[in-house]
């Protein structure tokens, strides 16, 4: 009996260490989630995209995120629960009926620990001596404590969604493919439309990597309309400023500051992603070679066709590869950003 009493002391002191500790991590750090927290959200991510078929289109996607949330607040809340009940265990006598006097059951102090988390305060059962009436106050105050930090959590993470989705609209309202992109905003002489934008998306593309680090969740949040999706929409623009940089005749004017920037706003966002999400850069699917073809036909000086074909094959392999997992790790094909 005294060895069960240990181990429930030590289970519970252990159980409500990790969870306490894994909900400061993930609501206070600037560097990502708990452990607890990640693995509960590849878990349900994994689930929902098997379930799903892969499919990037799959309305069921779009309850991933928000699942992800529920079920980290319950295993939260179910790991702080557990570890006091388990405490509260290791003494028969550590919890009375406030009336008879008498020791509380297992079953009560299931009850009893819920609503001391809870801070409820029912008041029909109470801590028998002074050393359980401090560990009631103190998982109390945690309690409380834990829930206001997880509801502003859930907020900023909700708000880091707004943007991924706003970032996605923002790109593809420049064009539906790397080409068009370009297209759109050839006047001539340069792309001064293209460079006149860059400076709105790096600072929304470099916020988005931020919130990243501070909210991996969100990379967890998916839509269903390719347009709102945030892989493909950054695989587009990595598209149209490598076709940019290694396409276009060197005799038309860019703007290499602007240029440097938007390389170092989609480095930064691709590093995060193959060190945070991308287990597997060996995707199914090989990147296609860009056509060409239609940005000579509106006048865009462009290089050696055979030039650029071998560039997109060879130097930029690794790069398309990593674009590549990125979009079938949210079940997108290429096709989504080279339309027809």
């Amino acid at each position: 009996m005294y060895f069960m009493n240990l181990l429930y002391l030590f289970l519970g002191a252990l159980i409500f260490t990790l969870i306490a500790l894994d909900i400061i991590k993930t609501t206070f750090s600037s560097s990502g989630g708990g452990r607890i927290t990640e693995l509960v959200s590849r878990a349900v991510w994994k689930t929902f995209f098997s379930v799903s078929g892969k499919e990037g289109k799959s309305k069921l996607l779009e309850y991933a995120g928000p699942s992800i949330l529920t079920c980290t607040l319950l295993t939260w809340v179910l790991g702080l629960w557990a570890g006091l009940f388990l405490l509260l265990l290791s003494d028969p006598d550590s919890v009375i009926n406030s009336t008879t006097l008498s020791s509380a059951s297992p079953l009560e102090k299931l009850y009893y620990a819920g609503f001391t988390l809870s801070t409820l305060g029912v008041g029909d059962y109470v801590a028998s001596n002074d050393v359980w009436r401090i560990i009631t106050s103190v998982t109390a105050f945690s309690g409380l404590a834990f829930i206001t930090a997880s509801l502003t959590y859930f907020v900023q993470v909700l708000s880091a969604v707004g943007l991924q989705s706003k970032l996605s609209l923002y790109i593809n309202s420049m064009g539906k493919t790397p080409q068009q992109i370009l297209v759109n905003s050839w006047d001539g002489k340069g792309f001064s439309s293209f460079f006149d934008n860059v400076s709105d998306i790096c600072q929304m593309l470099m916020q988005h990597t931020v919130n990243h680090h501070s909210f991996p969740v969100i990379h967890y949040f998916h839509n269903c309309q390719p347009k709102l999706s945030v892989a493909p929409a950054v695989v587009l623009l990595d598209e149209a400023h490598q076709l940019l940089e290694q396409a276009v005749s060197q005799d038309v004017i860019k703007s290499e500051v602007k240029m440097t920037m938007l390389q170092t706003a989609l480095d930064s966002y691709l590093e995060m992603v193959k060190g945070s999400f991308l287990k597997n850069t060996s995707p199914q699917e090989a990147a296609p070679i860009p056509d060409i073809g239609k940005m000579e036909e509106k006048g865009v000086p462009i290089k050696n066709r055979e030039e650029v074909e071998q560039t997109f094959k060879q130097n930029l392999k690794d790069r398309r590869r990593l674009l590549s997992s990125l979009l079938e790790m949210d079940g997108w094909p290429w096709k989504e950003v080279y339309q027809s």
